[in-house]
């Protein structure tokens, strides 16, 4: 009897002495593994699970929470997206939902209010849904805003009007969007920018020649290509054709690195990709630092970046949410509340965003909105500089 008495004792002693549980948050996260995008998702959820695993195991630690990444595999089908939300709200409750472009955006802007779930997107926004007092959010500002960081400092150099030409699909909503957003940047500054000539392309043109040779008829300083990676290689094929030199911009998802795997690099020589967040070469990047001491599988390419961005500024956000109401208190609203009511540093983004203000007039990124941009180089691609540049005040168009 004595001993068993000891025993007990020594077990309810071990019970007493365990750390009691950390509290578990979900985010759920939509994937494409199956779609268009499924030959970079590997890397793209690499940074958002290695980013995640370094929090847990410093910041979550000693808040003594974790946080559950679920990915889901939405195939970038807004279908799928219909299907798939209403199981994780019932089995998950995510307090964020990191969701991956426009199948999301569609799909979940207009529930997420009632379903009280913000959703933080890593990709940029259209000015389509610029609207106030949404609860979806992304890290970026419009791709109209990034591609105007650029041409402010092209314009800049240039030391007179910048002269802009575009090629676009028109039966694309975000991509003719794209378009607008910089003609309201020419119409805001006429002393400084001037759209010359737009030409309405299909996604997937066979040839540009006769397009880019009317284009040229308006001298164009630069040619913005925000839409399809095809488009950018026709685009880059016909100024060899017509051995004109004038620079592409394009963005993220049909970047340099992206047209570079079916073009001779060196046909892409002084084009641009713009975007919102820090290239991936970019010197004393914190987050790529632990990126790779963290990651299980991946690389840190152009992707893992953008995801490895929206993954801190997720879980940053959930820090002020805990600070604000607690560890046991926090759900969506506190999330949304958290994310609007704090600025968060270059510092503590580790470097891969500048500093972020955001409020319920806008879904992206308010004030002193910064872009930067990569260029191609001798067939290499580089950071274009290691600063922010500036973007100029752009009104909703």
């Amino acid at each position: 009897m004595r001993l068993k008495t000891t025993l007990l004792a020594i077990a309810l002693g071990a019970l007493v002495s365990l750390p009691a549980s950390a509290k578990e948050y979900i985010m759920s996260t939509s994937a494409d593994f199956s779609g268009p995008f499924a030959d970079v998702m590997p890397n793209a959820m690499s940074g958002i699970n290695a980013i995640t695993d370094w929090w847990n195991e410093t910041t979550g630690k000693d808040l003594g929470v974790s946080v559950n990444i679920k990915i889901y595999d939405m195939r970038y089908d807004a279908s799928v997206v219909a299907k798939t939300w209403p199981a994780i709200l019932n089995t998950d409750h995510p307090i964020m939902h990191l969701g991956f472009g426009s199948p999301d955006l569609v799909t979940l802007m207009k529930r997420l209010p009632n379903d009280k779930v913000p959703m933080l997107l890593g990709t940029a926004m259209v000015g389509l849904v610029w609207k106030p007092e949404g609860w979806h959010y992304s890290i970026r500002p419009t791709y109209s805003h990034e591609f105007a960081g650029l041409l402010s400092e092209m314009q800049k150099k240039k030391g007179s009007v910048l002269n802009i030409a575009a090629v676009s699909t028109q039966n694309k909503a975000g991509f003719v969007d794209q378009v607008k957003g910089v003609e309201k940047l020419a119409e805001q500054y006429p002393d400084r920018f001037a759209m010359v000539d737009v030409q309405w392309v299909d996604p997937s043109p066979v040839s540009l020649t006769n397009n880019i040779r009317a284009m040229s008829q308006k001298n164009p300083d630069v040619i913005m290509v925000g839409g399809t990676t095809a488009q950018v290689i026709a685009t880059a094929k016909a100024l060899k054709d017509l051995n004109l030199t004038v620079p592409i911009i394009s963005s993220t998802h049909n970047g340099l690195s992206e047209a570079a795997k079916g073009i001779d690099p060196a046909d892409l020589n002084g084009s641009y990709s713009a975007f919102s967040f820090a290239p991936p070469t970019k010197a004393d990047l914190p987050i790529r630092d632990i990126y790779n001491k963290y990651k299980k599988e991946g690389d840190w390419t152009l992707i893992t970046a953008q995801s490895a961005a929206q993954a801190i500024l997720a879980l940053r956000t959930l820090e002020k949410a805990i600070a604000e109401v607690g560890a046991d208190n926090v759900d969506g609203t506190a999330m949304r509340n958290a994310l609007l009511n704090n600025e968060f540093s270059e510092e503590e983004l580790l470097g891969a965003l500048p500093t972020l203000d955001y409020d319920t007039t806008a879904p992206f990124p308010i004030g002193e909105i910064k872009s930067t941009a990569e260029i191609m180089e001798n067939g290499k691609i580089r950071p274009l500089s290691d600063v922010w540049m500036e973007v100029p005040a752009l009104e909703k168009w």
